[in-house]
């Protein structure tokens, strides 16, 4: 096949006189290249039945019922467990806990007990499903999980989230700092708060 590289399409009419260079002149491209098109989100702990895992993929996605989704590799542990039905809790957690959400997304369910290589935080019984919760997290919701959708490499649990808990007066924009995941490793930490009027 031909490269097309430095060529324009056949059928492309020249630019407008003074019109700005074509886009692709401004970028380059690549294949395979997802994490680039990471925004930093909270990084979130999601305890699958007993079973604690660092989720980035996460996000609403309906406000009445409230549902919660969550994207999971199918090579996870996590994954196998959601499949057989497992509840599960979705736990925010400041950023000064990384290492031990860290130590979630570095260990697998399958050999060992993510809950006894924490330092810093511990678990409890979540109220209205069948999963754990991390006590130390600002805001969890439990999740009853209501829908599969399957992909190629990841599924999309989306689960009715039956009860919020929240730490009173922690949320607060000004306050609060999130573990922000930007891809490859890397994360950050929402620095300042600023408001604007709509």
């Amino acid at each position: 096949m031909d490269s097309l590289k430095g060529h324009s399409p056949a059928h492309a009419l020249p630019p407008p006189e003074g019109a700005s260079p074509a886009p692709q002149e401004h970028f380059k491209t690549l294949e395979n290249a997802y994490f680039l098109g990471y925004v930093p989100r909270p990084v979130v702990l999601v305890c699958v039945g007993e079973n604690p895992l660092a989720v980035a993929w996460h996000m609403p996605t309906n406000k009445d019922p409230f549902l919660y989704a969550v994207a999971i590799a199918k090579e996870n542990y996590s994954h196998f467990l959601l499949e057989k039905g497992s509840d599960f809790t979705v736990n925010f957690l400041r950023a000064d806990h990384i290492q031990d959400i860290l130590t979630a997304g570095k260990h697998s369910g399958r050999q060992v007990d993510k809950w006894k290589l924490f330092k810093h935080i511990s678990q409890a019984k979540a109220l209205k499903v069948d999963a754990l919760m991390v006590k130390e997290a600002l805001l969890v919701y439990e999740c009853k999980q209501e829908r599969v959708v399957s992909f190629y490499d990841h599924s999309i649990f989306i689960g009715r989230v039956e009860i919020i808990h929240y730490k009173k007066g922690k949320l607060k924009p000004q306050k609060v700092k999130y573990p922000l995941h930007m891809g490859k490793g890397y994360f950050s930490k929402n620095a300042k708060v600023y408001t604007y009027k709509i």
